[in-house]
Parts: structure tokens; sequence; C-alpha cells
């Protein structure tokens, strides 16, 4: 194996390439959808079911292990994710576009865990282990520059796009076809870039080289500690998994609700006298009459500098209606309720437009991810992971006590989000770096690199089955106590972190002499 490679030329647009279309497919895909009409259980449930290939990533990493080189499959997957990325903005302007660009961005996933799988094997491979931790948080700063240009510029360019053309469906394909064109220069580059460091290939194995699946797999659940270490990698990100899935929700949802005095036409001048009447009297409702408050009834929602008509939509499918028309039948029922007072109603998001997300994220946002991300990679080269792992841990997961009372003040200055958000970014790259580190120390030995991908694998399933049900969650509690449950969903990874064993200098640089 050469070793005679340069990693400042590779290392930066390689995972650049695993966290860009991560970003997209799990969690640009959020906003996507939201900005679509999808309400937020269906976009909890679904985007959350896009992470399954990361989780069972572990099944075929041994096949990416044994047979062929990690650059061969990190080449051929990134240039597989550039063409799904345009054939779903062909899709978005269609009917039913809905399942129809799920089943691509689930074949993307595939093919995004598979280069994650070859990338971190060509990372393991090609760096000397003093290297590998020094690198780390260049190697982590840059996924998240990624994954921060993705919900960050890609965002604002598809804002930029909405207030364009008027139609969110035809902006959002434009975005796709964008992001297609964006990985397609990047998987050139990695072409060009990255060392020929492999030189054995599945013709040139020896036979214990090619070890069986069966094998690789049960010397991971053998290792020291692996129950305690199993536990806290899928409780770690407990709190973070959800908060991620509804965070962009919350930013861009209407600051409230209100009636709109004026009215357009007889139905919705009926609608007014009810409300007038019945409903402030609280008189019981017949079926019709509800129907026609949910139909007519003259709404707009409000948003940090916007008032917009909240119009009904029609379906022909009751259970489709509801969930088409849930903002403007959740804001009725509250009305009928409370006798027509909205003051009792809790207020909701935060009101931005997809534009202000964009750019909050890639602006401060990223300038605070970086600094985090470096500084995390370097203390830990420079003192070991030991010193830093719980101060690493609370700076990732306190910043989400700035959501709540985000959620309960809703400070009228966008400055305040601002803040809030450069604290948690910034949080996230300084403290991410010793997860990561962490699972690197989880999958020494032989096979290290079906061993991460077997560690990840787990993170991702603790990232799945909680996102899953942050929806329905955050429909539940509202947004204020949501997040309160997000901050006590840390709390066990936290507790769990205390009683791992690891070298007490392990991931720090050793002095050359």
């Amino acid at each position: 194996m050469k070793t005679d490679n340069k990693p400042w030329f590779w290392i930066p647009l390689l995972n650049f390439a695993s966290g860009f279309p991560y970003i997209i497919i799990t969690s640009v895909s959020v906003l996507m959808y939201k900005k679509l009409g999808i309400n937020n259980e269906d976009i909890g449930v679904w985007t959350s079911l896009l992470t399954l290939p990361w989780v069972f990533k572990p099944l075929w990493s041994p096949f990416i292990d044994l047979h062929g080189t990690k650059r061969k499959w990190f080449l051929g997957m990134q240039m597989f994710i550039s063409i799904a990325f345009f054939i779903v903005g062909l899709i978005l302007p269609l009917n039913y576009f809905f399942y129809l660009s799920l089943s691509i961005f689930c074949m993307a996933a595939f093919a995004s865990a598979s280069n994650d799988v070859a990338t971190d094997g060509f990372y393991l491979l090609a760096l000397k282990k003093e290297e590998q931790s020094l690198f780390l948080g260049i190697r982590n700063t840059c996924y998240r520059l990624a994954m921060i240009t993705g919900s960050g510029l890609i965002v604002l360019l598809a804002g930029n796009l909405e207030h364009q053309y008027g139609d969110n469906n035809k902006a959002w394909s434009y975005t796709m076809i964008v992001v297609g064109l964006i990985m397609s220069i990047i998987t050139a580059y990695n072409f060009f870039s990255t060392p020929k460091i492999e030189e054995n290939t599945i013709e040139t194995k020896t036979a214990d080289d090619k070890k069986n699946f069966v094998t690789v797999f049960v010397s991971f659940f053998k290792k020291k500690q692996i129950g305690l270490i199993l536990v806290f990698i899928l409780v770690f990100r407990l709190g973070e998994s959800q908060l991620l899935k509804m965070l962009t929700p919350f930013l861009v949802d209407p600051i409230k609700y209100e009636l709109v005095e004026s009215v357009a036409n007889k139905n919705e001048e009926n609608a007014l006298k009810l409300f007038s009447t019945k409903v402030k009297s609280g008189d019981q409702l017949t079926a019709s009459e509800l129907q026609l408050l949910y139909s007519s009834l003259p709404i707009q929602s409000v948003g940090r500098d916007s008032k917009k008509p909240l119009k009904e939509i029609i379906e022909k499918n009751e259970v489709e209606y509801n969930k088409a028309n849930k903002p403007r039948i959740d804001f009725i029922n509250h009305l009928v309720e409370h006798k027509g007072s909205s003051t009792e109603i809790e207020q909701n998001g935060m009101g931005l437009e997809t534009e202000d997300v964009g750019l909050i994220y890639g602006t401060f946002g990223l300038i605070a991810l970086l600094a985090g991300g470096i500084l995390g990679g370097i203390a830990i080269s420079k003192q070991g992971l030991t010193k830093w792992f719980l101060p690493m841990i609370l700076a990732m997961h306190l910043p989400i006590l700035g959501f709540v009372l985000l959620a309960h003040f809703h400070p009228a200055s966008i400055y305040y989000i601002y803040a809030v958000v450069i604290l948690e970014q910034f949080g996230y790259g300084f403290g991410f770096a010793s997860f990561m580190m962490f699972l690197i120390y989880v999958a020494e030995g032989e096979s290290k690199t079906s061993h991460y991908s077997i560690a990840t694998g787990f993170m991702a399933l603790g990232m799945m089955l909680p996102g899953m049900l942050s929806g329905y969650i955050q429909q539940y509690l509202g947004y204020g106590n949501f997040f309160i449950w997000v901050f006590i969903a840390t709390i066990p990874g936290i507790i769990i972190s205390r009683f791992l064993i690891f070298p007490k200098d392990y991931g720090k640089k050793t002095e050359e002499v």
C-alpha cells in the first residue's frame, strides 16, 4: 500500500461528497416537503425511513471491504447519486411527486451509505493512526461544511427561486437539478485527486484476506464493553435525531394564524357569521356547519415579515383532505374549543422564509461550525479523547436550550435566532468530533472498515427510530414542550458516557522525536 499521498488535496472534497448527499436526502428533503405541503407527521416518518440504508450498511459493508478497491466503490456511488438528484428534479413537477421522489431518494440513500463505507475505509487505510486524529477535525468539518452547503446555500437558492417563480414545485425542481450538477463536479474532482493506495484487488487477495461475512460481523460483538457501547451509540443522538427533523418546520412554520375580516365570496361571509354567532357563543355545531368553517372561514398565516391567505386545499379522498388542510382544521378546532378566542392558542413556529433559513445556516452558522469542528479535532489531537469527552458532549447538547427559549418567547428580533443557531452549530462542530473519534476507537483492530460501518449503522438506527416519531411527538406537545423533551432525551447518553472505558490518551498525536 502506498502512503505517499497528500491528504489536504483529497480529504476535504471526499468527505464533502459524503455529507452533501446525506444532508440533501435526510434533512433538506424535510424543508422541501414542508414547502410542498406535506404535514409534519408524514415528514417525520418518511424522511426518517430514508436513513434506513445507513442502518443496514453493515450488512453489505463486508462485500465492499472484500471486493474491489474503496476508490472504485466511492467513485461509482457518487456518480449514481448525481444521476438520482437529476431524476428527482424532473419528478417534482409531476402529480404524486411525494412517493415518486421518495423512491429515488431511497435508492440514492443506499448509494450514499455505500459511498460512506468506502470513504471511511479509504480514510483508515490511507492515513497513519497519528494522522487520523489530526485530520479528524478537518474531515468532520468538511463533512459538516457539505451539510451546511445543503442546508444553507442550497436552501437559499430554493428560497430565491420560490419568490422568482411563485411555484414551489418548480423552484425545488430546479434546485434538485443544481444539486445533481454539483455532485457531478465533485465526483469528477475526486476521480483526479484521490490517490490509488490499494494495490490488492479481488483477484490478488489471499484466502486469509477474504474473511467471510459472519467472521467479520461476529468479531465486532466480541469487543470489550460492547453491550454498553451499543447502548451509548443508540441513545447518544436520541435528542438530536428529533431536533433535526422538527427544527426546520419550527423555523418556517407561521408564528400564528388569524382571522381575516374582509370576505371574498358568499361562503366566506356565511362562515364569518357562523363564527360570530354559534362559535363565540359556544353552541354545538352540526357536521355541515363545521365543514363550512373548515372550507370557507377566511384565515391568514402570519410570518415574521408577511401575511398570506391560508386557502383550503381540495382533495377527493377524505384522509388526504384532512392531511392537506391540517393547519386550517387544527386552528378552527382550537377556535371552537376556546369560543373564538385566538389568544388561548399557542404560538407555532418562527415564521421565517425559506431563504432566511438558508441565509442563517449559510453565513454565521457556517463560520461557527467550521470553528467548532477545527477546534474539536485540535483539542483531541493535543490532549486525547478522555479529557475532552464530557465537555464536548455537553457543548453539543446544551445549545438545545436556546430553541426552548425561542419556542416559548418568540422574540421579535431575528438576531436571537442567529445567536441560537451560532451556538448550536459551534457546539455541534466541537462536540461531534469526540463521538466520531470514539467510533474510530470502537472500530480498532482487524476489519476496521466493516466494524466502523457497523458502529455507524447503529448510530443511524439511533437516529431513525426517534426521528420517525418526532412529528407525532411535536404535534402532541407543541414546539415549546417538544424542545424541552428533546433536551431531556440527551441525558441518558451523557450518563452512559461516564462508564465507557478507553485509553486515556486515545487520539492524542504522538510527539515526533
